[in-house]
């Protein structure tokens, strides 16, 4: 077991659920041969899941710090869990950086993302530290991401940007939401243009060169863009396809498939204006508006009016700028409104929602 006790911090972020943060914190409890602090950051969660979490800590007899910015030393030790409250839900990526600023202030070596959501078998974090510590090249590191209910299925192995950010399409070369069985042909060390956010180890030096999390995104593609910052040469980011995580999907977000299309759509926009070439973005917004008039045209079709809407306000609002920091003011209304979409929701729908007096603040 590697002895130093500030060589890295786990940053665990929750919302508004406390069962799977608490399968999640039992799982790094669980870890072996690897020594670390874990950093608790409740995302202005109700009251309610904080106690439940607190109370699982003592009735487990395991300690949990509330950190006090006025306090100027802390002790560490193994497997000590520090509490930090944001003040707002500040979505996802943004939400981790208080504690990113944790880990960096108290000099950790290495800093860890593992979202709530996610299980991890007992050795995983020892086996992708032990590359981190073997190949110092590598500047960050995600492991094969299995999905939970389907544990012999692939949610996530890499990524491969290439034209993806023209054609405004999902960078996974195979539906992540069905996934695909896994084999012996996907393992071993390779390259990807992103590590995943939802379970990711960074060198704590990279990560304060490139800086945190970008708060212009909110829900979505704030990983990639992170990635390409933390990103040195083609060799900086890898995937261990030898080591598993297991992701209980969208228990981030929760369950609204309406407002998830409209944050997929305004957020890989915002990724195409952060990292994309001036060929990328002209090919991408002008894709991105093509893919709306169609779903007008075919507003007929269920599979297209069920998303114009989502397209509709994902345009706009990304040509407006509201961005993060609207999200976040605008959360409950956005999802509200968007809780009314299901992918069952037809064009005479689509004309119904669009003449709601009560919604005319988009």
């Amino acid at each position: 077991m590697n002895k130093n006790k500030n060589e890295l911090a786990v940053v665990v972020l929750f919302w508004n659920n406390s069962d799977k943060t608490i399968a999640c914190l039992k799982s790094l409890f669980s870890q072996k041969k690897q020594k670390f602090n874990i950093i608790l950051v409740d995302n202005n969660s109700k009251l309610q899941y904080k106690k439940n979490i607190f109370k699982w800590f003592k009735k487990n007899k395991k300690k949990i710090f509330l950190v006090n910015k006025n306090k100027k030393k802390i002790h560490f030790k193994d497997r000590a869990c520090f509490y930090i409250k944001n003040k707002k839900n500040l979505g996802c990526g943004f939400g981790h950086n208080s504690g990113y600023r944790f880990c960096l202030d108290h000099k950790f070596n290495f800093i860890a993302r593992i979202d709530n959501d996610m299980i991890l078998p007992e050795q995983t974090i020892a086996n992708l530290m032990k590359r981190m510590r073997n190949n110092k090249k590598i500047l960050s590191i995600s492991p094969k991401i299995m999905f939970y209910k389907k544990p012999n299925y692939i949610w996530w192995r890499g990524i491969e940007i290439g034209n993806n950010l023209k054609l405004q399409k999902n960078f996974a070369s195979f539906n992540t939401t069905e996934g695909h069985l896994d084999s012996n042909k996907f393992n071993g060390l390779k390259n990807t243009d992103a590590i995943a956010g939802c379970a990711s180890i960074m060198r704590s030096e990279r990560l304060k060169f490139s800086g945190l999390s970008d708060p212009e995104f909110f829900y979505g593609e704030e990983d990639v863009e992170l990635s390409c910052r933390l990103k040195k040469n083609k060799d900086s980011l890898k995937v261990d396809l030898n080591e598993k995580i297991f992701h209980d999907i969208s228990s981030t977000v929760g369950t609204n498939w309406g407002k998830n299309v409209y944050y997929n759509y305004k957020y890989r926009l915002l990724l195409v204006k952060k990292i994309g070439t001036k060929l990328d973005k002209f090919f991408g917004y002008t894709i991105a508006i093509l893919k709306f008039l169609l779903s007008v045209l075919m507003i007929y079709d269920l599979k297209h009016s069920s998303r114009v809407l989502q397209k509709y306000y994902a345009l706009k609002h990304f040509f407006q700028n509201k961005l993060g920091k609207f999200d976040r003011d605008n959360y409950y209304f956005v999802n509200n409104f968007f809780s009314r979409i299901s992918k069952k929701t037809n064009y005479f729908e689509v004309i119904k929602l669009i003449f709601l007096k009560k919604e005319t603040y988009f």
